[in-house]
């Protein structure tokens, strides 16, 4: 069995696809919002005041089979600077669900998840949580190839993801228990969609996200299971005041080195405290360097491995023409992990078997 990035010519052409260009369609409804599929938009937004804010519209829950039919489910996290946090779900009858295939207009009850190149607004509002946000892009729209990784030997699974918003400006209104704040700072929207479940075809994926300054840094390193050919797929994407410094995908384009391996001692999932990623783009050399420092946020999976959240430095090295820069700061990344452990560790977030963690990336 083969995992293939969805970069050939006849893979453009099956999905309708041109190479470079990103159509606002492609952030409309890509699947059949039913049996055998996924899909969810995602927004998140850190805030001047310190919070953040993570919403996501799903088609079906994500601790569901993508063989479970229509769900409409929405998810909102609103965490304050000192670390309190409140998460409001809904499930929606499916005729309460609405979605464009054109652009990006999705309808799960009241709530709203809208927009395009110009920009995007979202509403939420449950129980005594409403949220209003606005999110204008910073950055041009970039997909990583098609967006698509294909797994099978008749590439029959895949699972895309399209970073549609990199860096945006945020607008939000928060009201909690009638009292409303304004507030501005930045945000991400990505799109993400499949006819697999994760855990059947991945071993494990880090992502993260930073801004540095004028930079603004995606990256994404997918493991796949044995099963699959346990190979890694890099994505690199560097950003510099509104233009694509570097952007690539797979490891003929992107060297990435793990190592300070460790084993944690709650959930025995290894962790790699220092990932590199190094690209060369017309002369220079640009290096990405996460390091860990502590652990924010975990749920154990119990046999189906574990979810970890870490606060880490994050450096951005530039090389050219001989001459070297460097810009650090702060950023949150994550671990999706599902591959083996090296003991059974006891959760210190309860699972509900029924019921199992969300595990989309937050902020």
């Amino acid at each position: 069995m083969k995992a293939v990035i969805g970069r050939s010519p006849s893979h453009y052409e099956r999905l309708g696809l041109t190479p470079g260009v990103i159509e606002p369609w492609e952030d409309g409804l890509r699947t059949g919002a039913a049996d055998g599929t996924f899909e969810w938009w995602y927004c998140d937004a850190h805030l001047e005041d310190g919070s953040t804010l993570t919403v996501e519209f799903h088609t079906k829950p994500p601790y569901v089979s993508p063989k479970a039919p229509l769900t409409p489910f929405v998810l909102l996290t609103l965490t304050r600077p000192d670390g309190t946090a409140r998460q409001k779900t809904c499930i929606e009858s499916p005729d309460a669900f609405q979605a464009a295939t054109d652009g990006c207009d999705v309808r799960i009850g009241a709530n709203v998840f809208r927009g395009g190149p110009e920009g995007y607004t979202i509403h939420v509002e449950i129980d005594e949580v409403t949220v209003d946000l606005t999110l204008a892009p910073q950055v041009p729209p970039w997909r990583p190839e098609s967006g698509l990784l294909f797994f099978g030997e008749d590439e029959e699974h895949y699972i895309a993801w399209l970073p549609v918003v990199a860096r945006g400006a945020v607008d939000a209104v928060v009201t909690v228990d009638g009292h409303t704040v304004r507030s501005t700072g930045l945000g991400y929207h990505d799109h993400n969609w499949g006819n697999i479940a994760p855990r059947k075809i991945l071993d494990h994926w880090y992502w993260g996200r930073a801004l540095l300054g004028d930079y603004t840094i995606v990256t994404l390193a997918f493991v796949a299971d044995d099963h699959y050919g346990g190979g890694t797929v890099p994505v690199l994407l560097i950003v510099e005041s509104g233009e694509i410094l570097a952007a690539r995908v797979g490891t003929d384009g992107v060297e990435i080195v793990a190592d300070d391996t460790a084993t944690h001692p709650d959930s025995g999932v290894p962790i790699d405290k220092r990932l590199r990623y190094t690209i060369e783009e017309a002369g220079t050399t640009y290096t990405v360097t996460f390091e860990y420092l502590d652990d924010i946020f975990r749920l154990d999976f119990g046999e189906h491995g574990a979810y970890h959240r870490f606060l880490g430095n994050v450096t951005l090295t530039h090389t050219s023409d001989g001459h070297t820069e460097s810009l650090d700061g702060r950023t949150v990344w994550e671990l999706l992990y599902f591959g083996e452990r090296a003991h059974d560790a006891t959760a210190t977030t309860p699972v509900d078997a029924e019921h199992p963690p969300i595990i989309t990336h937050q902020a």
